[in-house]
């Protein structure tokens, strides 16, 4: 997805915010005005009528520690205002793309798709254990309660490719007809994402 006219205003993001948490996983900047990539990045939508088929977005991380998680961040903007609701999930690995959904919260955006630098913030004050070493995904998702069609940004921080997944499901000249529906990871620039807690 491309951001063809940004805004011109920056609300810059207080990196400060997350001081006392540890970071487990992501690649947010700590600079306030340039947190992520503004205007490229994966198209997230639930399908018709706002766009041509469903797509997904799930990034991949490991913890080098054992840690619990009580804070997820992700920077996703609307390009509809006429429905802004989307999914936002920890996901355990299952054979190299997104499995069991350990924790799912309800999200919401109306930041302007091509802006910076507003985050979504998700928190679970009991949090969600994560083991070193285990691969995990943080995912982007819709559900047919909800016609969202936005996108999540880039990194700005590490342009090297890294573990992503996507998933598309409609016509078969969007999504093709072998994964059509289904998960599939491969290595791609990932887009801005921070997993923090204790």
């Amino acid at each position: 997805m491309i951001a063809l006219k940004a805004p011109s205003h920056v609300t810059p993001w207080d990196s400060n915010s997350d001081a006392a948490l540890k970071t487990i996983g992501g690649n947010l900047s700590t600079y306030p005005f340039g947190i992520y990539f503004c205007c490229f990045g994966n198209t997230l939508a639930q399908g018709p009528p706002s766009f041509l088929f469903t797509s997904w977005v799930a990034v991949a991380f490991t913890p080098t520690a054992d840690a619990t998680v009580t804070r997820v961040e992700v920077p996703v903007g609307t390009y509809s205002t006429s429905d802004t609701d989307f999914l936002v999930s920890l996901d355990a690995d299952s054979n190299g793309i997104p499995g069991t959904t350990l924790k799912k919260w309800n999200a919401s955006t109306t930041f302007e798709y091509g802006a910076c630098c507003v985050l979504q913030v998700e928190n679970d004050a009991a949090g969600i254990p994560v083991k070193a070493g285990t691969q995990y995904w943080i995912a982007v998702t819709t559900n047919s309660k909800h016609d969202f069609f936005g996108g999540w940004p880039f990194n700005s921080t590490d342009m090297r490719p890294h573990t992503i997944a996507g998933y598309c499901k409609g016509p078969s000249q969007y999504c093709g007809t072998v994964n059509n529906g289904k998960w599939v990871a491969g290595l791609e620039v990932v887009p801005a994402f921070g997993v923090f807690g204790h």
